[in-house]
């Protein structure tokens, strides 16, 4: 009798929601796999970052054991190897951070967190943000962002790089001309709230890059889903950026007013001769200095004239 009585009770409170059973278990399922995909694409940015510490280790290792102490050139590898380790332990140990301070949006797929290019993402798709060729952010886009914002505000000494990305279906209006306006205008919009919920303004920049950095193939719509997204890209730090070989030689022995921007300095003050004296020349003319005028012709000898005829 009392199951029968909850049963009644039931019926009309489904009734009154109004919404199909096949289409509540869809929206379950999709948010399970949204979840499922989030979780995914965080344990496989997680397995490459700890790679790249692994293959440093051995690096270091290696470099090690080969190491000779009177080459100067091997102490600089080694040293470069270290802080390229040390780099990769701290983005490793800030994308734990955010993990842990973003599960909550990743476990109800409303945020994604990767490496994508070698940086920490963050990830929303720009469906829950704005209506389809608008900018003006929806209010469950304003409470993710708020989150977000929440978020970031903990995260000290870091910059943060707001993208604005679209899938491949053009547009063409007269506040957007193609998807550059609007994937910016998006990037703009997401900044100002950001800052409207106190993250620093120094800390905030903003780009658009249209369609063309797609995370995935546009092929179907669940593609260009994927694809319409903003990004929150965690900028690196100059000490995190790994210098490449070509600009190390080119700093081995410069003087300070010649060291590339951003490279550490490894060279060593040395003396040198002075270079031979060359016989002074006089300076060629500029471009502005116009040419002497040429000497003017020799006069003609006049011929005598006749004398006149006497009359």
């Amino acid at each position: 009798m009392k199951t029968k009585l909850v049963l009644l009770l039931a019926l009309p409170l489904l009734a009154a929601c109004g919404v199909p059973k096949s289409q509540y278990d869809a929206a379950v399922a999709d948010g399970a796999k949204s979840k499922t995909e989030c979780e995914q694409r965080a344990s496989a940015a997680q397995a490459e970052l700890q790679k790249q510490i692994d293959d440093l280790k051995s690096k270091l290792a290696e470099a090690e054991s080969k190491a000779d102490a009177t080459s100067q050139a091997t102490r600089g590898e080694l040293e470069e190897l270290r802080r390229q380790k040390a780099a990769a332990e701290q983005r490793a140990k800030l994308f734990e951070e955010f993990i842990a301070k973003f599960k909550k949006m990743i476990d109800a797929g409303k945020l994604a967190i990767t490496v994508r290019h070698g940086q920490i993402v963050l990830a929303l798709g720009t469906d829950i943000l704005f209506d389809t060729g608008k900018t003006e952010i929806k209010p469950e886009g304003q409470a993710a962002l708020a989150e977000v914002a929440d978020a970031l505000k903990t995260v000290g000494g870091r910059r943060f790089q707001v993208s604005g990305h679209t899938d491949n279906v053009p547009i063409k209006t007269k506040e957007f001309p193609s998807n550059w306006e609007l994937s910016t205008a998006r990037a703009v919009a997401v900044v100002k709230l950001l800052l409207d919920h106190g993250v620093k303004a120094d800390s905030l920049s903003a780009a658009g890059y249209a369609e063309f950095d797609p995370s995935t193939a546009n092929a179907n719509e669940r593609g260009r889903s994927k694809n319409r997204r903003i990004e929150i890209v965690v900028v690196p730090n100059i000490e995190e950026l790994v210098r490449m070989p070509e600009l190390a030689g080119k700093t081995e022995g410069a003087g300070p007013g010649d060291q590339a921007p951003g490279a550490a300095s490894t060279s060593t003050s040395t003396s040198s001769s002075p270079a031979p004296s060359t016989p002074s020349t006089p300076p060629a003319p500029t471009a502005t200095e116009k040419p002497p005028p040429p000497p003017p012709p020799p006069a003609k000898p006049r011929s005598p004239k006749p004398p006149k005829p006497k009359k």
